[in-house]
Formats: structure tokens, C-alpha cells, sequence
């Protein structure tokens, strides 16, 4: 018999989503390759199954990440988002124990998806062979993983690479060196450990040589975050870290589940991520309306149907659903945010819309309710009402729910918040949100009115940015326009940036070597045309600095070039070439919008032609 054989396996996808290379995983610590080859997967379900038949070798107490060792004695990591060391726990539910025996696909892991991105972490699940050296790995890329997906086969034990283990003795020696380094035991305010990095959080940085920290044995790579000197270790973290506390005499007050406070984002940055999870999960079902008006625009422009046809009407009854009725898509996400059931957050949606007050009778312009007034307003396609009410709500909630005994929250706690939050945001809340939106709209018009193709280019040129850095909620604020104004000037940027990043990318893979990595910025580049930028941003244009400065000019220049046309979207879509048939009216729009993306295109293209080296 062959023994090899014995040694080969399959490792399937632990997880259900769309597959990353591990070079665009936004952690230097994974994508530069020193814990080891792998992938990542932007996961769909809050799942994680085992990709192997072996054991569970190693469990992180907050359940972030788990180890498998497999029939073979392949080593895998599965890391579930990044620095979600920082959630304590909070959004994951570990359903094995280390030392278990678990089959292939069987589910070890539950976890939060939303709380991890309300926490403003990245989700993407992270799996890394961690003794790869031992073993021949033929790795298969997919765009999307299922749970029975290969993803790997052929591990063969190779006894001539075998690595020995660090010993008790190398890891005091590292142990000593790292805390001579660190300034000694008096400039540790803290130490603990995630997964793979010995965090330690020092009194005075300015006594850290990070630079000699780097050469430290064993240590594969040194980072600084959130005011922590994070050494990253590999899978041997536990036994360091009790080393190092050992030798240190620090005390390990539940270190190792990494409880210490990270710098709370500021109040803006809190704000822009409160938008986006309102507002971002309805996305879809406002892109396929928007989808549904361009094709609306499009045939009655053409003159295929007659725009009075009652085909029309009921084409227009489904593309504007998803807009008129958004409160509710807006009031079901803040409830999740806030943090009450969802049900509470569509009920405060449907007495802002209650036709009682949207569509009074003659002559009532508000309704007296005690000292307070309820003015009659239709608060049909907005945003910033439903959220501020969905807000109040929750605050007047929990404090009743808190008070209330268990065996009456579900009868009581309802009501009283109720009967107490909805005059408080029908009078104050919902009329305060929604001047919000108008100021928001009308500070923007006015900016693009006045300082027009200066505001597109400014605008268009930092997309890029925004994109990489993660400020987000300009949705919010186009979906504002397209209500108010019946167009929107603001998300057509967005799709003349993608194409500025695309040419960019494309003009960059000319000037490489042919080889992999040569297709893989060609097929990213590309990619960018549909509206899909991280892998080109992350990839390429920002390790590169060249092509990124491209697309930022390429795009202002666009930008500026459309406040001249006067181009405009019609209905909200994705930023893609799928989304032109929004851009359709009785006048030259569309043909404005053509000219505008040849200029978006063409221009970085040729900037980053111009300034990339040709690769020798």
C-alpha cells in the first residue's frame, strides 16, 4: 500500500461566502504571508464548520479563532474577523471544546456577523496553514465557497523539511530578550494575547526599540495599534505569553482574553458607521428599484412603450416601492443597531407613515397631543426621522425593560416605551431629523451649484480614499437627494472613481512581467467596471502609491468634466456599467454620462501609463 495516501486529504471551506485571496485581507500580519499560506472568505453565514476530519487543537477562550489538526497532522487556523480579539467574546458561541474530535463540515462556531461590522471591524474569516513547511498543498481559487467546496487537496508529510519546535529554554531566551527591549517590567501597563501576536501595551513607548524588537528570534513580524507593541508569535503564543509572564512577574489578570479598551472611534466616525448600518442592508432592494426605473426610463425613451401604457404603471409601482417605503428597510436596521427587536423598529416606521399624518385633511397642518403639537408631515422615502425615532424608542426602551419584572417585559415593556416615545419623536425627533436632511441636501446643492466643477473634482478625486479608510453614509445622503430633488449628483462620482480605478489598474498590469500576478491585476482591473474596487484599492493601488494617485487625478478630472455636463442619476444603483440605464432622460444626459466615463477611463489610464515604471 502506499502510505502517502494515508497522508492525502481534502480541506474544505469552513465557511460560506465569497472567497479572498490572501493578499487583499486587510491584516499585514496575514497578508504578507508570515503565519503561513491561506485565504480568506467574506463570510454570509455566522458559521464555521470544521474543514477537516481530526481534532480541534487549539480554542481561543473569546472564540474568535479555533486551530484543527487534521488525520495527517496538517495544522489550520481559522481566524474570524480582524482584531475581533477586541469584542471579548461578545457575538460568538463556541459549540466544541479543545481536544474534541470533529468531522469535516460539522459546525464549531457561531458568530455574530453585524455585531462584528456595528463594532466596525472587518468579519472576513481568515484560514492559514500554520506548518505548511511539512507538507505539498495544491491550493483551488473560487469566487464563491460553499460549504462542500474544495479548497485544497494533497497535504504529503515530507520528513526532510520537518521544523523542530521551539524548546522551554529558546522561549525564556526570547522571553528575556523581549522584555529587556520593552523597557523591563516597569513599562508594562498590560500583556495578553490573541490568537497568533503577544500584545503588550507599554507605559512609555519612547523606551520600546521596536526596530531591535524585530530581530528578536521567533518574533515573525512587529506591529503597532491602538497604542499596543503587538508581536506577532504564530500558534505558540500561549506558551510564550506564560513564559514571558513567568519570567516578567507581571500578573495575568485574564490577559489572555485580550480585555483591554481600544480607543472608541470619535463621534463622527460613530456617526458615518450608525448611517451605514441603517441605511446599507436595504441597499439591495433600493439598487433593484433603481434598476427597474432606468429600465422604465430607457424603453420609454426608445419608444417601445408608451409611457401612459398601464405596463408603465405598474413598472413604476414596483421601482418606486423600495423608495417610497424605505422607512421601513431604515427603521427595521435601526432597530438592530440600537439594539431592540426589529419589529419595534418597522412599528416606528409605520406611525411616521400612518396617512393620518401623511396625508391630512384639508386645512390641518398638525395635531395637538397635551402641550405638544404633531406636525402633519409625510415622511415617505426618508432616513434621518426614522433613525432618530428608532433611537429614542430604544433609550426609553431599555430603561422601562430593565425596570420591568421578566414575566411582564413581553406584555409591558412594548406599551409604556411606546405610549412615552412616540409623541416625544413625533414631535421633536422625526421634525428635527427631517430638516437634517434638508440642510444635508441643501449644504450639497448648494456646494455643487456654486462651486461646481472645483466641488466634482474635489468630491471624485478622494472616493478612492474614503473607500480605503472606510468612511461611509454618502448613500444616506444620495438617497436624500433622489427623494427630494428627483435626481442625484453625488453617486455618479462614485462610478466615474471605479472606472478611474480600473483604467489605472489595467494601464499598471501593462507595465509588468507577464505572470500571475500581471492576471490578477488585469482580472481586478476589469472587475473595477462593475463597480467592485476593494481588490483593485487594496491590492494593487495603494501597496503601489502610482496607479492609486492616477485614479485619484483621472477621477477629479472626471468629476469636473460632469459638474460642466451637468450629469445626473435618475435612480439609486450600483456605481457599475449595469447601472447606465439610470443615467436615461428626454435630453443628452445619457450621452454627457458616455463622455464623462471615456474622460474618467482614458485620463487615469494614461497618467498611470505615464508615471509606472516598466518592470525589468
Amino acid at each position: 500500500m502506499d502510505m502517502n495516501k494515508k497522508l492525502k486529504i481534502d480541506v474544505l471551506s469552513p465557511a460560506a461566502g465569497q472567497y479572498v485571496p490572501l493578499r487583499e485581507i486587510k491584516d499585514e500580519t496575514f497578508n504578507s504571508g508570515v503565519m503561513g499560506s491561506g485565504f480568506g472568505i467574506m463570510p454570509t453565514k455566522g458559521v464555521i464548520y470544521a474543514p477537516v476530519n481530526g481534532t480541534v487543537s487549539m480554542l481561543f477562550p473569546t472564540g474568535h479563532a479555533i486551530g484543527f489538526t487534521a488525520e495527517n497532522g496538517l495544522e489550520i487556523l481559522v481566524h474570524i474577523g480582524i482584531d475581533t480579539v477586541n469584542l471579548n467574546g461578545k457575538g460568538f458561541e463556541v459549540l466544541k471544546k479543545t481536544g474534541d474530535t470533529v468531522h469535516a463540515n460539522e459546525a464549531v462556531i457561531k458568530f455574530d456577523i453585524d455585531a462584528i461590522k456595528e463594532a466596525g471591524l472587518d468579519p472576513t474569516v481568515i484560514v492559514i496553514y500554520t506548518n505548511e513547511s511539512k507538507y505539498t498543498i495544491e491550493n483551488y481559487e473560487a469566487v464563491q465557497l460553499a460549504l462542500d467546496t474544495r479548497v485544497a487537496q494533497s497535504f504529503r508529510k515530507e520528513a526532510n523539511v520537518m521544523k523542530k519546535d521551539l524548546s522551554k529554554y529558546e522561549y525564556g531566551a526570547m522571553c528575556s530578550e523581549i522584555l529587556e527591549i520593552i523597557g523591563g517590567k516597569e513599562n508594562i501597563a498590560n500583556v495578553f494575547h490573541c490568537i497568533t501576536r503577544l500584545r503588550i501595551v507599554p507605559v512609555n513607548r519612547d523606551l520600546v526599540d521596536i526596530e531591535k524588537l524585530k530581530n528578536v528570534k521567533g518574533i515573525l513580524k512587529v506591529v503597532e495599534s491602538s497604542g499596543q507593541i503587538q508581536c506577532v508569535i504564530g500558534t505558540t503564543v500561549p506558551e510564550v505569553f506564560n513564559e514571558f509572564v513567568e519570567i516578567s512577574g507581571v500578573t495575568a489578570e485574564s490577559t489572555s482574553t485580550g480585555n483591554i479598551k481600544e480607543k472608541k472611534p470619535n463621534l463622527i466616525t460613530r456617526g458615518l458607521n450608525t448611517l451605514a448600518s441603517c441605511v446599507s442592508p436595504g441597499l439591495y432592494a433600493i439598487v433593484a428599484g433603481g434598476m427597474i426605473k432606468g429600465i422604465v426610463a430607457l424603453i420609454t425613451a426608445l419608444g417601445l412603450v408608451d409611457a401612459s401604457s398601464q405596463i408603465i404603471t405598474v413598472l413604476n409601482a414596483v421601482g418606486d416601492a423600495p423608495f417610497y417605503f424605505m422607512p421601513f428597510t431604515v427603521g427595521f436596521n435601526a432597530a438592530k443597531r440600537f439594539k431592540v427587536k426589529e419589529v419595534f423598529g418597522i412599528m416606528t416606521a409605520g406611525i411616521l407613515m400612518y396617512s393620518t399624518f401623511a396625508a391630512p385633511a384639508e386645512g390641518i397642518t398638525g395635531y395637538a397631543f397635551g402641550f405638544l403639537t404633531i406636525p402633519a408631515y409625510n415622511y415617505k422615502a426618508s432616513i434621518f426621522p426614522v433613525i432618530l425615532s428608532v433611537w429614542i424608542f430604544s433609550l426609553i426602551f431599555h430603561f422601562i425593560d430593565k425596570k420591568m419584572p421578566k414575566n411582564l417585559r413581553i406584555v409591558f415593556s412594548g406599551a409604556l416605551s411606546f405610549l412615552i416615545a412616540a409623541p416625544l419623536f413625533l414631535a421633536f425627533a422625526a421634525p428635527i431629523g427631517n430638516e437634517i436632511a434638508k440642510l444635508m441636501t441643501g449644504t450639497f446643492a448648494w456646494l455643487f451649484t456654486n462651486a461646481g466643477p472645483f466641488a466634482g473634482a474635489l468630491f471624485c478625486g478622494i472616493i478612492p480614499l474614503t473607500i480605503i479608510f472606510g468612511i461611509k453614509g454618502w448613500s444616506a445622503i444620495e438617497l436624500q437627494n433622489l427623494s427630494t430633488l428627483g435626481y442625484d449628483y453625488m453617486l455618479p462620482n462614485f462610478f466615474y472613481s471605479n472606472l478611474a480605478v480600473s483604467g489605472a489598474i489595467l494601464a499598471y498590469s501593462l507595465k509588468q512581467k507577464p505572470s500571475d500576478n500581471r492576471s490578477a491585476a488585469i482580472s481586478t482591473g476589469l472587475v473595477c467596471i462593475l463597480g467592485i474596487t476593494e481588490p483593485a484599492l487594496y491590492g494593487y493601488a495603494l501597496p503601489e502609491k502610482k496607479p492609486l494617485y492616477a485614479a485619484m487625478l483621472g477621477g477629479a478630472i472626471a468629476g469636473a468634466v460632469a459638474m460642466l455636463l451637468g450629469v445626473v442619476t435618475y435612480a439609486f444603483s450600483m456605481p457599475g456599467i449595469t447601472s447606465i440605464a439610470t443615467y436615461v432622460d428626454n435630453g443628452n444626459n445619457f450621452l454627457m454620462l458616455l463622455i464623462t466615463m471615456a474622460v474618467a477611463w482614458g485620463a487615469s489610464f494614461a497618467i498611470s501609463y505615464a508615471i509606472t515604471k516598466k518592470e525589468q
